[in-house]
């Protein structure tokens, strides 16, 4: 004797189904995250050497023409012949006083957040 099975059609997915598209698709988005925020501090990280080769290029200028060296702040290369009347910031200094976070060191310019 046979019986036969009724199929029965189904229009939606199942609980366990949703759970797993969720947790799959959760999966995906935080490994992409991950992606895009490593490129983000890689991206702070250049510019701030490029801030720092900029400075030091213009520190090296104002050490041959003037026969000094800057003070540690670099308060005497702020003019339009050297960086300008404004100097960069690090990306990632969060100040807003106006002045650069880059120091001289007597050889070189440094960020304090990004030691070499």
């Amino acid at each position: 004797m046979r019986i036969n099975s009724l199929r029965i059609r189904r229009w939606g997915m199942s609980l366990l189904e949703v759970l797993a598209a969720v947790i799959l698709s959760s999966m995906i988005a935080m490994t992409g995250l991950m992606f895009v925020q490593g490129h983000g501090r890689t991206t702070r990280d250049r510019s701030c050497q490029a801030h720092r080769a900029r400075l030091q290029n213009d520190v090296e200028l104002f050490v041959r023409e003037t026969g000094k060296t800057p003070d540690k702040m670099l308060e005497s290369i702020r003019t339009v012949g050297y960086s300008g009347t404004v100097l960069p910031d690090c990306p990632q200094h969060a100040g807003t006083d106006g002045r650069t976070n880059y120091r001289w060191d007597g050889s070189k310019v440094i960020c304090g957040y990004h030691p070499e």
